[in-house]
């Protein structure tokens, strides 16, 4: 019975140290480095089954950000969290608080290319001029193909993919059609940690107007301590 003990000791440990049931957390990879972002919560987000990333979600999700302090109008936003559609990694395109979509014409236009296993569902949405393809690559893998317009100062767009757990890689690739009101380090990839939002780290288009880079989902380190539990049982047992 002793390595019973030392299972059970163990199990103990581990769901006592917060440190080791932190949840998963993902790893952007391009040019400029690469950052780690963890998922905060938007209960209530991506509910509906059109693929649609809804304005109103979009407000909410800068609502939120401009909260804790982080500029959303003029950036082109990167944000993991947990949603009704499970952990998703999104895109917050331009994001205002209070939009007033009402008989406004699109001035921004953002091209967007993003693929992943077929594994997930996608979300995104923009002005009227937007358009949005999705395709069946093959071989387990989507792409989406989008040119996602909006009237900055007055809305917004946005991109999502759901449910990342069970399609954990991922590639992003931007192109600027016409965002004549983006600054420097307009790209921002966002984290939650401390009970707060901040960025993790930043990029710019390049002098041909793209920016590219993958994501990868790292699992919670008190997955792996399990599994590392489950090898010493059966290496114990097989010693006996």
């Amino acid at each position: 019975m002793p390595f019973i003990k030392h299972i059970l000791v163990s199990l103990i440990l581990l769901f006592s140290a917060p440190a080791l049931l932190q949840a998963e957390y993902v790893t952007i990879n391009n040019a400029d480095g690469n950052f780690d972002m963890f998922a905060g919560d938007f209960d209530g987000m991506f509910s509906n089954s059109d693929h649609q990333f809804l304005l109103t979600d979009q407000e909410v999700l800068a609502a939120t950000l401009n909260n804790d302090g982080i500029e959303t109008a003029g950036k082109l936003s990167f944000v993991l969290a947990s949603t009704d559609a499970g952990l998703s990694f999104m895109g917050l395109f331009d994001g205002i608080p209070f939009a007033d979509p009402y008989g406004e014409v699109s001035n921004h236009y953002l091209g967007v290319s993003t693929t992943t296993s077929t594994d997930t569902d996608w979300y995104a949405s923009g002005d009227s001029g937007s358009d949005i393809g999705w395709n069946d690559m093959g071989n387990g893998f989507q792409v989406l193909n989008a040119l996602l317009g909006w009237n900055h100062e007055s809305t917004s767009a946005g991109f999502a993919w759901g449910d990342i757990q069970s399609a954990p890689t991922g590639t992003v690739n931007l192109y600027d059609v016409a965002l004549t009101e983006f600054a420097n380090d307009s790209i921002q990839f966002v984290t939650y940690q401390d009970d707060q939002w901040t960025v993790a780290g930043s990029g710019d288009l390049c002098c041909l107007g793209q920016y590219a880079f993958s994501y990868q989902l790292v699992p919670a380190p008190g997955a792996f301590a399990l599994l590392a539990i489950a090898g010493l049982t059966g290496h114990r047992r097989r010693r006996k």
